[in-house]
């Protein structure tokens, strides 16, 4: 199973287990929950621009 990490908290996200994704510039992103996916969506150069010690697990983990 492929593991990604979101690019909004930084956890490890297994592919094919039912968490959300989305797509953005024909890449797909994968997110812990709703809520990561929701403010990746408001602004995601925002977090495409951060570097991983840069994220922070306070999306209400």
């Amino acid at each position: 199973m492929t593991k990604h990490i979101d690019p909004v908290c930084g956890m490890v996200v297994k592919e094919g287990t039912g968490k959300p994704t989305l797509e953005y510039k024909g890449i797909t992103y994968y997110f812990c929950g709703d809520h990561c996916k929701d403010a990746f969506e408001k602004d995601p150069e925002k977090y495409l621009a951060l570097k991983p010690g840069d994220r922070h697990m306070d999306m209400g983990h």
